[in-house]
């Protein structure tokens, strides 16, 4: 019974060992006691001013021709721009004006855009506050391909949809 007992006891002692030599096996592998960080400090920029672009169409009403037969065969149709917003006051800027859509009757844009030409590639400069005149040209350059859209154009209206921007300096 002594013995058994003295075996228990060497076995404890054995495991107690071990486990205590093993703790100190993995404390010693382990490492990052130290640390660095790095500061970022973020810059800004002045805030966005709002502004707003207000557009008037001061065009004549025409009746356009195609290009070579009696008649009116083009049109300016004018728009005043105001460009103006909370501290813009003075502020310069590029107005540049795209097309965004073209409507008459039926027809498809393709079938439009090859009867008529849009000119739009005046970009002025635009001082905020100020009023400026800008000119759309429209030429009815190619007379309709057949009866069926010349049906669509006779005596209709040709809605033009422009967007005007303006990207200051």
């Amino acid at each position: 019974m002594k013995s058994r007992k003295m075996i228990i006891a060497v076995l404890l002692f054995a495991a107690v060992a071990v486990s205590s030599a093993t703790f100190a096996f993995w404390a010693s592998g382990v490492t990052g006691n130290d640390d660095t960080a790095t500061g970022t400090v973020t810059i800004g920029e002045g805030d966005a001013v709002t502004t707003t672009v207000n557009v008037a169409d001061l065009g004549a009403d025409g009746t356009l021709v195609p290009v070579g037969f009696t008649g009116t065969n083009n049109e300016d149709k004018d728009f005043t721009v105001v460009w103006a917003g909370s501290g813009a006051e003075g502020a310069t800027g590029t107005l540049a004006v795209t097309v965004d859509s073209k409507s008459l009757g039926t027809l498809s844009a393709s079938e439009i855009e090859g009867m008529f030409t849009i000119n739009t590639s005046a970009t002025p400069t635009i001082t905020a506050g100020t009023d400026l005149t800008y000119t759309v040209n429209v030429e009815f350059t190619n007379e309709p391909t057949d009866l069926a859209m010349y049906n669509q154009v006779e005596n209709g209206s040709l809605d033009i949809e422009l967007t005007f921007t303006v990207t200051a300096d």
